[in-house]
């Protein structure tokens, strides 16, 4: 690639693109034109005996289909910007060189722009102690059509204003979108350990006595009307066929496929016989993370920490074994799959007789989704047979101790402790 800058210099580039790591390697020559002398980078000069050379190397550079004539700042870094070249009319097959320019609206592009951070924190335009006027914030921005991919059907949002990042959501969920109502909720994001209590959260439950109507289209699109603004929101559909790339154990079942919040999809996995449940990484659709070896049969994701043990005995399917404590802590997108069950399948998966199957005591207490019948509160029992761990040495040694266990799933079902009697009390918390 060869370059004319403002000084009246020429430049060429000679770029060697090493695939396997992404690394761009660039060897640089600089021609004045004003003292005709031909230099590398590193500073040692040709004299113009040796220019002709260079007029080779630029035909060789566009011989090759790399040659592009532009006009370059004088730093090092300066990206190129593409000029128009005359077009010579030919009848011979030629590839297509046009340059590929994305529109702002092209649903394509995911960018973040931290101006409009700053100037969210440093706004107060927004009453966060109205959850009615943070609902019609959030509502009224919305696009006309959107997509709600995690499978107990939250649609999350992040929000800059007043001083404060804000996390929350609107769902439509199973049992209730059908009734009218629309959950809505958002709480102030815990970003350091200084954030102190009580942090900004507030919650609603939208239905038609608030002006906000509800029509389902289909099983899977619902439109939503509030304040004469409409939106449609696609629930996204699931299989819930049993895993493909790995055969379950003779004790085992596929209960579900689920699609968390932090773009991981799982099987939820029980135990028959000792009835328990694990997650499975689900490697048949686009794993959203990079997973990075710990040793031979441990990985983690590289943004979410999740923790997963490699078994050789089942076609090394990953089990999630571990989540990062920091992130259940502050309820971030990575705070493990147990808050996105396949509620709209919960008629096919009947996950509610392997939770009682796991935990007796729940006999009689809760719906088939779940949710606990006996509390004023909405509350849902928590299926997250999972250790959390806040530091590596911590993650070391609890995968050790499970690989050392006489059966490692039951162990990691049970967070690398002994059972312990399932709790009784109406207001206790139950996590099979």
């Amino acid at each position: 690639m060869w370059y004319v800058n403002r000084t009246g210099s020429i430049q060429l580039q000679v770029i060697a693109d090493r695939h396997s790591n992404r690394c761009v390697t660039r060897h640089n020559f600089n021609w004045d034109i004003a003292n005709m002398s031909l230099s590398w980078s590193a500073g040692r000069k040709l004299r113009l005996a040796f220019a002709p050379l260079l007029a080779m190397l630029i035909l060789a550079s566009f011989a090759c289909g790399g040659g592009e004539a532009v006009i370059a700042e004088e730093a090092a870094t300066a990206v190129p910007i593409v000029t128009e070249t005359p077009v010579i009319p030919d009848t011979s097959p030629v590839a297509n060189t046009t340059v590929s320019r994305t529109s702002p609206e092209d649903p394509s592009t995911y960018l973040l722009f931290n101006q409009k951070l700053v100037e969210g924190l440093t706004t107060e335009d927004v009453d966060l102690t109205d959850v009615d006027a943070v609902f019609w914030h959030v509502f009224s921005r919305l696009p006309d059509e959107v997509i709600i991919y995690p499978s107990e059907n939250y649609y999350y949002f992040i929000m800059y204003t007043g001083k404060r990042q804000l996390w929350g959501n609107i769902r439509l969920a199973a049992g209730r979108r059908e009734r009218g109502v629309l959950s809505f909720a958002f709480f102030e994001y815990r970003e350091t350990p200084y954030v102190s209590e009580p942090r900004v959260s507030l919650s609603k439950f939208f239905t038609r006595a608030d002006g906000l109507i509800i029509e389902e289209l289909d099983p899977f699109k619902f439109r939503v009307t509030y304040d004469q603004k409409t939106v449609i929101f696609n629930l996204h559909k699931l299989s819930q066929d049993p895993p493909k790339l790995f055969d379950l154990g003779d004790d085992e079942t596929s209960i579900m496929r689920t699609f968390d919040e932090s773009g991981y999809q799982f099987f939820l996995i029980f135990n028959e016989e000792r009835n328990y449940f694990n997650w499975v990484l689900n490697e048949e659709a686009p794993i959203s993370d990079n997973l990075v070896p710990l040793s031979d049969d441990l990985v983690v994701g590289r943004k979410s920490g999740f923790a997963f043990w490699i078994d050789p005995d089942h076609d090394d399917r990953k089990v999630l074994v571990a989540i990062r404590g920091e992130s259940a802590s502050r309820n971030d997108y990575y705070d493990g799959p147990f808050d996105q069950l396949a509620d709209n399948y919960v008629d096919v998966t009947n996950v509610a007789e392997f939770m009682v199957r796991a935990a007796p005591s729940l006999a009689g207490r809760i719906d088939k989704y779940g949710y606990f019948t006996d509390r004023h509160r909405p509350s849902r029992v928590s299926v997250s047979p999972y250790y959390v761990y806040f530091s590596r040495q911590a993650l070391d040694i609890y995968f050790e101790r499970l690989k050392e266990a006489e059966d490692p799933y039951f162990f990691a079902s049970r967070k690398g402790l002994p059972p312990t009697p399932t709790p009784t009390q109406p207001g206790a918390t139950t996590q099979p």
